[in-house]
């Protein structure tokens, strides 16, 4: 993983801080439910809305950040990435991976952005203690993924995915599961 400046690099991907001529593709997806796929719920986002957004820092922050995502091959777009710190929620990352494209699932692009932004997170911000995940009930994918990166299943509950409710999993990693699991530390990146 490299980062520089706004972007960090994986062996396949590019993340990047997401800009306002990434915002009508981001919009598009946001209403799109075949980008959003089964698990997610359309986020409804509007342009104008973004471009406020992204003007006033609230998506670039100590708090916040929103990656866009383009494979580094052909610099085709596919997908966000954004981690948040919870209002309340101490010293907690929750984390958000979307890839958009259906032909481009299963390729294994979204384990390579999350374990990269873990890395990222736990290398960068040391006063984090733990990365939450939430996760459909059926989205099996994501739970063995989230099992194969260290992440723990904390509880099953319903919670909130844009005003819809869910049945879904609450998955965390912790700092010092991060520190000692292997997928972490030997990697060739």
């Amino acid at each position: 993983m490299n980062l520089y400046g706004d972007k960090l690099f994986t062996r396949r991907l590019s993340l990047a801080k997401i800009q306002e001529e990434n915002l009508p593709i981001v919009v598009e997806w946001s209403l799109s439910a075949t980008a959003c796929g089964p698990y997610l719920t359309p986020e409804k986002f509007n342009l104008e809305w973004m471009q406020a957004q992204i003007q006033s820092g609230v998506l670039w922050s100590d708090r916040e950040k929103m990656f866009f995502v383009e494979t580094k091959e052909t610099g085709r777009p596919i997908g966000t990435a954004h981690y948040w710190k919870p209002h309340g929620g101490g010293n907690t990352i929750t984390m958000a991976v979307k890839v958009a494209l259906p032909e481009e699932r299963g390729k294994g692009y979204g384990t390579e952005i999350q374990k990269f932004l873990i890395m990222h997170i736990f290398d960068r911000m040391n006063t984090i203690k733990a990365v939450e995940m939430y996760t459909d009930i059926n989205n099996t994918a994501q739970q063995r993924c989230l099992s194969k990166l260290g992440f723990e299943l904390m509880e099953s509950l319903l919670y909130d995915d844009q005003q819809e409710k869910r049945t879904g999993h609450l998955y965390r990693l912790t700092a010092d599961k991060y520190h000692s699991h292997p997928i972490y530390q030997f990697h060739y990146e």
